[in-house]
């Protein structure tokens, strides 16, 4: 079940489609949700050594509008008191790299972090935020796109399978909305027909049956570069109305970098995904 959900409301641009969805999540879960919304402070020349001016004018110029945050919030506390939905509402205030830190180890504290999807036409401080809370939450987060309108549907759920960690978690982190599925579709793409692994894609099919989840599979084969753009393509294709997937990365000195298909995912997802790492 999910108890508690945090929704992170961007300040820099309309978060309707956002607040819609955690929203809706909340009544349907019969959650507790709260909304933050984030105020990034201004960058203090005198501690970026070195910086040109040029640098420091692009890493200012998406200095968030305090006015712009608090509408946020209070567009929030309207849509969930009018849900019914328990609820609270707060800001976090600091430089960009630490506000983010500190709002993935927020959602630690949460069954489900809702996030919105970087919009590359309008880049913001906010843009790393998703890949931060997937590597340091430890927790579940559902990504919005920018795009999104209205509540969350869940009657078709599409699952991206490949048997690996990432994959498994993001399926169990999943079931709670499977069960309020009334279609499940299991996405296998250039999965070897003759593994004689463990983690194969019937080997899922008869998890989810043993949960009382029935579910249909399918298989593509794309190259590598294309991934992305052949589960987007069949999500589309079936109308399906949320993507579970493992968020996949790569370590470099202790950070991660987004795998080929995640940051795919993050740059032309078209519909909410549920992303587990």
């Amino acid at each position: 079940m999910l108890n508690d959900v945090v929704v992170h409301i961007p300040a820099d641009r309309p978060a309707d489609g956002i607040i819609d969805c955690a929203v809706s999540i909340a009544k349907t879960f019969d959650a507790h949700l709260d909304g933050i919304v984030c105020t990034y402070q201004p960058i203090n020349p005198a501690v970026v050594v070195g910086a040109s001016t040029a640098y420091y004018a692009a890493v200012n110029q998406y200095n968030t509008d305090n006015d712009q945050a608090a509408a946020r919030l209070d567009q929030f506390e309207i849509a969930a008191r009018a849900a019914g939905v328990t609820h609270g509402a707060r800001s976090v205030c600091d430089t960009p790299v630490l506000a983010n830190e500190s709002l993935s180890e927020i959602s630690r504290l949460y069954d489900l972090a809702v996030v919105p999807q970087p919009d590359r036409a309008h880049p913001g401080h906010q843009d790393p935020l998703p890949e931060s809370i997937l590597f340091n939450s430890g927790k579940p987060m559902l990504m919005v796109p920018y795009i999104y309108k209205g509540p969350l549907n869940l009657d078709r759920v599409l699952i991206c399978w490949d048997g690996g960690r990432p994959a498994t978690r993001a399926v169990h982190d999943a079931m709670p909305f499977m069960r309020r599925a009334k279609t499940i579709d299991v996405l296998a793409v250039n999965e070897d027909e003759d593994d004689v692994g463990q983690a194969t894609t019937n080997a899922l099919l008869a998890h989810l049956m043993r949960h009382d989840l029935a579910a249909t599979a399918h298989h593509f084969t794309a190259p590598p570069t294309n991934v992305h753009n052949t589960i987007l393509s069949m999500a589309s294709d079936i109308g399906a109305d949320l993507l579970v997937m493992g968020g996949y990365g790569h370590s470099r000195l202790r950070e991660f970098i987004l795998g080929g298909v995640t940051r795919g995912i993050f740059k032309s997802l078209t519909l909410p995904a549920l992303i587990s790492h």
